[in-house]
């Protein structure tokens, strides 16, 4: 199975990123892979070309479904960031998709559905639920005075991104499980199957913070 997974490259992406976005075309128009993977799941998709109106102004209203909370606040915080760097998240999935497609290859959506994510959110504590809903309107101000590039700037450098994984599984161990742990693990399984799908090369777009956690547990799948 070691050279099956030598069949696979993966992109490591930030979304947000404009840079991110041209490196996910270039490296599926380099590559001319028989398989282009993104991580999007069918909703999210349909959400990326047909986009719901996010105001950044305005919080929306709580809905009292602590998950759907948290999504909200998310999306928010994604769209304050999306406006002030250029590029909306999801652009590097779109990009890769549209290179894909013109170099011939199938596209693949291998995220976890949404609204099986947010169940999953249902059984995580209320206390990270609410803690973690709590921090972002803050997360989005500091980010606006900040400035978004120099939080692009920091992310990109090395070990950035996994110093930041690491103390997400200290402070919200349950929501690290859901929103991370468990989709790289559909997400391995997917590429497993595409591996035994197809003989050619399989382009794989993640956002950094998702791409150990895949190649791990593709490893345990494969060495199984």
């Amino acid at each position: 199975m070691v050279a099956d997974m030598d069949r696979i490259v993966f992109v490591s992406v930030i979304h947000t990123d404009l840079e991110s976005v041209e490196h996910a075309r270039q490296v599926v128009r380099d590559t001319r892979p028989d398989v282009v993977a993104v991580e999007l799941d069918h909703d999210r998709y349909q959400q990326l070309v047909n986009p719901p109106d996010i105001r950044t102004g305005n919080l929306p209203p709580m809905t009292g479904n602590s998950a759907q909370d948290l999504m909200q606040q998310l999306a928010v915080l994604e769209k304050s960031l999306g406006e002030m760097t250029g590029s909306n998240i999801g652009d590097e999935m779109l990009a890769a998709i549209e290179e894909g497609r013109a170099v011939g290859a199938k596209i693949a959506l291998v995220d976890r559905p949404m609204q099986v994510t947010i169940q999953a959110m249902m059984k995580v504590p209320l206390s990270e639920l609410y803690g973690l809903t709590n921090i972002l309107p803050e997360a989005t101000k500091d980010i606006e005075g900040s400035g978004a590039s120099h939080m692009l700037e920091m992310l990109k450098e090395e070990g950035a991104v996994e110093d930041i994984m690491k103390q997400f599984q200290i402070e919200f161990p349950g929501l690290a499980r859901v929103l991370i742990e468990e989709r790289d693990l559909y997400v391995a399984k997917a590429l497993r199957f595409i591996l035994n799908d197809v003989k050619g090369n399989i382009v794989v777009v993640l956002g950094a913070g998702h791409v150990q956690g895949v190649k791990a547990a593709l490893d345990r799948l494969c060495a199984s």
